[in-house]
């Protein structure tokens, strides 16, 4: 097995030195993240404006960077497909939704997957088909258990996070950043790398950036860019593509060939983000906050009736002046201004001040689901400089922006008398939760792969990440990428058993 992986994964040596270069830098140009920004429009047509790529580059991915939240989807993520009218949200229809998985096929995968990455927490008292094998998590500060104790007191069924987390002595669970005793579990230090160190039969190929994918008489061949710069191309008898809902696409979109030049239509569209639900819980008087932050999940409030709603969940970071000053920028940006140098240095003091505001507050956050809608996509475009970039079109439909609204009254009420500060907009897209770019179905009118990841009418080409989602969850995607990636890898093996 050949695995090509576009990044180098991180490298101390590119982080620029000095006060005014780091002024300069972009915070993705640490040399694990995606290298260059998005170029983001509402609508076709539109004005564009770049945003920060908040994807991981580098075995192990976006995984090694963030999160580590690892919470299975529930049986009605499954079965349903959501529609606004179903809600009384107006008439304009998503894309077909429902997987075409059952359920209990499903929940092997994501065992396994749980096996492979050895979350801690507890289970979900509220889902009947938890069942998931758990290692015990660490004590919760006072504060937490007095957050706990306020929402059993309201009505509500807290549980510990599943969180991907070893939490060895010292830990400071690394969110944001990659944890360099691989205390954090990602795919690559818990599956590729140990395959590597037992002498397993795989070669890693780091800097290596796919173009294109050919269809040969005895399989598959792949052109690529290796990391000297050097054009080159290989040859195999299947092909997995795993390089997130933003990227696998765009290979596919590049291969036209496969399809006599006619790229299916739904390959790229049906773009989702989760709408980022971040709010501040002030502590209880009295109990301090200290030890591992990302511990608290609550699924009261998953849905709402017919409506879909979030796992809310514990951050897991604390609000340092540095990330709020980056954020308030990000913002800025979003709207078309760019502040530059002056901005940041401007800024600062700003996040300083929310710094001291929320010291004695709990950050929580929550994947608010996104529904798929045909003109969300992504494609490439290529600037003055002749760059490929990655192009989003995205507009967060009304639908999204009040159930999120609605969302937010739901956590006013779990958390009282505890004050609620919401830090973002409502429907603000998590832009490191893509998904849905080349969704899974029943047939190729209304999908791009079948169950098992394998494109409809490619034998052989099979996608195994976040792109295939039919639908957003209401939960983190990393748990679900991984028992998929083990479905794809037992029909691969199929495959090649022939």
């Amino acid at each position: 097995m050949l695995v090509l992986e576009a990044g180098h994964g991180p490298v101390a040596a590119l982080r620029p030195r000095g006060l005014m270069a780091r002024l300069r830098a972009a915070p993705v140009d640490d040399g694990e993240r995606w290298p260059t920004q998005l170029i983001m429009r509402r609508r076709e047509g539109a004005r564009a404006v770049e945003v920060n790529a908040v994807l991981g580059m580098g075995p192990g991915g976006s995984g090694r960077i963030y999160g580590a939240a690892l919470g299975r989807a529930r049986r009605w993520d499954f079965e349903t497909d959501n529609q606004p009218h179903q809600w009384d949200a107006g008439g304009e229809t998503a894309l077909p939704n429902a997987w075409p998985v059952a359920y209990d096929d499903f929940l092997t995968a994501y065992r396994e997957a749980e096996r492979l990455l050895a979350p801690v927490g507890t289970r979900d008292p509220t889902d009947p088909d938890d069942d998931a094998d758990l290692a015990p998590p660490p004590p919760l500060s006072p504060a937490h258990e007095a957050i706990v104790a306020r929402l059993q007191a309201n009505g509500r069924h807290p549980f510990r996070m599943h969180v991907g987390i070893a939490y060895r002595p010292g830990c400071s669970e690394c969110q944001g950043s990659t944890c360099l005793r691989d205390c954090k579990a990602h795919g690559f230090n818990r599956a590729l790398a140990p395959a590597l160190a037992a002498g397993a039969p795989v070669t890693l190929q780091r800097g290596a950036m796919v173009r294109r994918l050919r269809r040969l008489p005895e399989g598959w061949a792949v052109d690529y860019v290796a990391a000297s710069g050097e054009e080159t191309s290989v040859t195999a008898r299947a092909v997995v593509l795993a390089g997130g809902a933003l990227n696998s696409p765009r290979v596919l979109q590049a291969s036209g060939e496969l399809w006599g030049g006619a790229v299916p239509d739904l390959i790229g569209r049906g773009l989702m983000f989760h709408a980022s639900e971040i709010f501040a819980v002030a502590a209880p008087e009295g109990h301090s906050l200290h030890g591992p932050r990302k511990v608290i999940a609550m699924r009261d409030h998953y849905a709402s009736g017919a409506m879909p709603l979030a796992e809310c969940q514990s951050l897991g970071m604390v609000g340092k002046a540095g990330m709020i000053t980056s954020f308030l920028n990000d913002k800025l940006r979003q709207i078309g201004i760019d502040a530059g140098v002056a901005g940041r240095v401007l800024l600062r003091p700003v996040g300083a001040v929310a710094e001291r505001i929320f010291a004695r507050s709990e950050l929580f956050t929550a994947a608010l689901q996104d529904l798929p809608y045909a003109d969300n996509r992504v494609t490439t475009e290529v600037d003055a400089e002749g760059v490929e970039r990655i192009a989003v079109t995205y507009r967060p439909r009304g639908e999204l922006i009040a159930r999120a609204r609605h969302f937010r009254g739901l956590m006013r009420e779990a958390f009282s008398p505890l004050n609620v500060r919401f830090l973002t907009a409502p429907g603000e897209p998590n832009l490191g939760h893509p998904m849905g770019t080349c969704r899974m179905g029943h047939d190729p009118e209304s999908s791009v792969v079948d169950g098992f990841g394998e494109v409809w009418g490619q034998p052989g080409l099979f996608v195994a990440d976040a792109s295939v989602f039919p639908s957003s969850l209401g939960i983190n995607p990393a748990l679900t990428v991984a028992a998929h990636a083990i479905r794809v890898s037992a029909r691969v093996g199929e495959r090649l058993a022939l």
